[in-house]
């Protein structure tokens, strides 16, 4: 097809856009409407997918060492916690440190811990490792076991396993809805164009009549619904990125003690907007121009 016959198609499917505004505004506002829903719901689900992640990365492994282990042995475990496969972040506690802790833990009581010192510390030196997802637990649990200077590794399999049952069901619950929620948008986009193309059908077989091809009554009516999705996702899309702003803002000037969503570290607009975005314009364009497509068809049977 030419530049020219492409350039008149698409000023033909906008033409015909303008000219039926009332279908079009219709068509646009559904569009809207359904996108906007998908995407408040794509926010609470990215959100708690941030919280779900936030839970795996807390999942804990303290490691307590043998008496008297040498200074050698503790540079190799630090050696083999760099290397090693979900390793978040580790930090080494001495003996010493941990006496600190513990009076620091007793407060006003830490009196009762004076007799405690270098030489008669009943606390060991220990690990404290944080790993990137429970189901490193397991592993890293086992290679801890198999080191000489490690005396004890404890973890609460109770919280790692609630944990992981937490961040499953978050997950999969969260594809199911945003699932069928994306169909639920295409089946109204595509039913508003559908709408908007029966209107249109004398005109269809008009031309039909006067020899137009198939392609050349399709390629506006596949415009024109390409322009109606794309749109509804940028409106939509902005009435999105408006709400979450003013979800921010109400979360920055409310004081945090009666604010329960502070309990929640929210996503900053940029990483939940463009996502967003990027899948209102597919959702959206795809869907109007296939509706479009299957619309016009069953008019062109003259």
């Amino acid at each position: 097809m030419k530049v020219r016959t492409w350039k008149r198609m698409v000023n033909h499917g906008f033409r015909n856009m303008f000219r039926n505004r009332i279908m079009s505004l219709a068509s646009i506002s559904a569009i809207t409407a359904a996108l906007f829903i998908l995407g408040l719901v794509l926010v609470v689900v990215m959100n708690f997918n941030n919280v779900a992640a936030g839970l795996e990365s807390k999942t804990e492994v303290t490691v307590f060492l043998k008496d008297n282990v040498r200074a050698s042995d503790i540079k190799t475990i630090e050696q083999q916690l760099d290397r090693w496969e979900g390793i978040n972040e580790w930090k080494f506690i001495s003996r010493m440190e941990s006496l600190e802790n513990w009076r620091d833990e007793w407060g006003d009581k830490k009196h009762l811990l004076d007799g405690y010192n270098a030489e008669n510390n009943p606390l060991p030196d220990s690990f404290h490792v944080t790993l990137e997802k429970p189901e490193y637990v397991a592993e890293v649990v086992e290679k801890f076991n198999d080191i000489n200077a490690v005396e004890n590794v404890q973890y609460s399999k109770d919280a790692v396993d609630s944990i992981t049952a937490i961040v499953s069901t978050i997950r999969i619950f969260g594809v199911i809805i945003v699932a069928v929620l994306v169909v639920m948008a295409m089946i109204i986009i595509h039913n508003t164009i559908r709408i908007s193309v029966y209107s249109r059908r004398r005109e269809v077989n008009i031309m039909k009549y006067i020899g137009a091809t198939d392609w050349y009554i399709r390629w506006p009516f596949l415009m024109e619904g390409l322009a109606l999705g794309l749109f509804g996702a940028v409106l939509s899309g902005g009435l999105v990125a408006v709400v979450y702003s003013l979800l921010l803002n109400q979360m920055s000037t409310t004081p945090q003690q009666y604010n329960l969503l502070s309990l929640f570290q929210l996503l900053p607009l940029e990483n939940i907007i463009y996502p967003i975005a990027a899948m209102f314009l597919l959702v959206g364009s795809l869907v109007g121009i296939g509706a479009s497509l299957l619309s016009i068809r069953k008019h062109l049977r003259v």
